[in-house]
């Protein structure tokens, strides 16, 4: 056992390794910035501790291995650390336990965290809990008190393009949901992400699988390349394109899902847009996959399970039953609160797409109600890059409050005041058509955020807070400062 320093801690993947390697049985403590982040709750259930110092001095554990957050990359620290100590960044040292452990990628531009939390909760449903695995992911499961760890056997990895990281990665099999333009302060066009994406897809190990949602256009594009290049590769597609191989259709009648291969067996989903449910899809088919990636292979089946058909049909079954009760993931969708008929939601959401999906997920879910969004840019490059996408989909929204562009540890500067502008161009568009949904959009800065959303919420509303900033907590200063006047 060793003991590991991690600089940068809190973050979101850090913070899950951290606890994933303290479950292995090492000491691990860390430093961070003494800024708070929910990451550390489950830090501090776990005894880890946290020095807010970025010196050696105060810190008197042995440290055998370092591993750092590319957030402090560039710190004085991290250097002093490289030359003194085994040290690995984030990303290296994933790509060294995928060398050590099997393991398996979810990547797509959009829907790799939903579909990263669904295989973790499939994978540890009932009689699976038995299943020796873990997953890191960017998020965690809504109501999980820890992260999932329940051996060494395997390994779930949301397996992110930015900066070709996945590249990095030993994988035994990968998804691929979505390719997008994005990360426009790393790849210069669309096609550099889809060459990025056929690298990754290419670089699984020999005879694994790689399944891939073919109603995504760009996916769909790379499946003759990757058949000549790996004929190896066993390729399973899923969608509701006719030609998927798990070809998904909705049930009017019912408002369930039907996926071929399970004859008409009718399956309840929690989600209504397209994309949400492909992602439970995807999360069961991939689920399946690895459980029966295994020598010998172990069914994990309960005492009620029946075997009706082929051993892989009946796997994928019982994964997409059990994704009926997936509770969700923190952060996505999340139900915050409900204050005077007020509906609190926290949303990731922070690419066009995203928002075009979380906007079509509400209006299923509460098809009278006013949505009301309080978003942060995630940063500069992409919002620039993406503008035009950014300006037509925020005006599906009734009410906006936009905030402070948030650059996070790129130091993506918003130099151009693109926040602003959207807000200006917004009420443009509303004072000039009568045909533009948004009533209402509003610049707030950080200190005036809450009372501003405040004043504008009406009984009724959905409140949404939106993109990848640190914003997911407002809601409980919105409904302070409510509290004053109601």
């Amino acid at each position: 056992m060793k003991n590991y320093l991690f600089v940068g801690i809190k973050g979101s993947g850090m913070s899950s390794l951290a606890l994933i390697l303290k479950k292995m049985g090492n000491t691990v403590f860390g430093v961070d910035k003494n800024t708070y982040f929910k990451s550390q709750e489950k830090l501090f259930n776990n005894n880890i501790k946290i020095y807010n110092d970025f010196s050696l001095s105060n810190i008197n554990e042995r440290i055998d291995v370092v591993i750092y957050s590319s957030a402090y990359e560039n710190y004085e620290f991290i250097n002093y650390l490289r030359d003194n100590y085994n040290c690995y960044s984030y990303i290296e040292y994933i790509a060294h336990l995928s060398k050590k452990i099997k393991t398996y990628g979810v990547a797509g531009t959009h829907g790799k965290t939903t579909t990263s939390a669904a295989t973790t909760f499939s994978l540890s449903y009932k009689k699976r809990k038995d299943f020796p695995f873990f997953s890191i992911f960017g998020s965690s499961l809504i109501g999980e008190k820890d992260y999932t760890f329940q051996g060494e056997e395997s390994f779930v990895i949301e397996a992110c393009e930015y900066k070709d990281h996945f590249l990095e990665y030993n994988l035994n099999g990968a998804i691929i949901t979505s390719i997008d333009f994005d990360h426009p302060d790393y790849f210069d066009s669309e096609k550099d992400v889809i060459n990025t994406f056929l690298k990754f897809a290419t670089n699984i190990n020999k005879d694994g699988f790689l399944i891939l949602n073919i109603d995504d256009k760009n996916i769909k594009s790379l499946i003759s390349t990757i058949k000549k290049m790996r004929p190896d590769l066993n390729i399973i597609t899923y969608g509701f394109y006719d030609k998927s191989i798990f070809r998904i259709q909705k049930d009017n009648l019912s408002n369930n899902y039907k996926v071929g291969l399970t004859h008409d067996e009718l399956y309840s989903l929690e989600y209504y847009d397209n994309a949400l449910v492909s992602d439970m899809i995807g999360a069961a088919i991939l689920s399946t996959c690895i459980l029966l990636d295994r020598q010998p292979v172990n069914l994990y089946l309960n005492e009620d399970d029946l075997i009706i058909d082929e051993i892989f049909t009946t796997l994928f079954r019982l994964s997409l039953k059990s994704l009926e009760n997936f509770s969700g993931v923190v952060g996505r969708l999340d139900y915050k609160a409900n204050y005077s008929d007020i509906i609190f939601l926290d949303d990731y959401a922070h690419h066009p797409k995203e928002i075009y999906t979380l906007l079509n997920e509400l209006k299923h879910r509460y098809p009278n109600r006013k949505i009301f969004a309080c978003f942060s840019f995630h940063t500069a490059s992409r919002t620039k890059a993406l503008y035009k996408d950014f300006l037509a989909v925020l005006l599906l929204f009734d009410k906006i409050v936009i905030t402070k562009t948030f650059m996070s540890a790129r130091m993506d500067m918003d130099r151009e005041n693109l926040d602003k502008k959207m807000v200006s161009d917004l009420n443009k568009k509303l004072l000039s058509s009568y045909k533009v949904k948004l009533s209402s959009a509003v610049y707030a800065r950080d200190e005036e955020v809450s009372s501003i959303c405040a004043s504008m919420l009406e009984d009724n509303d959905i409140f949404v807070s939106l993109g990848a900033s640190n914003n997911d907590d407002i809601y409980k200063d919105i409904i302070k400062e409510l509290k004053k006047v109601r």
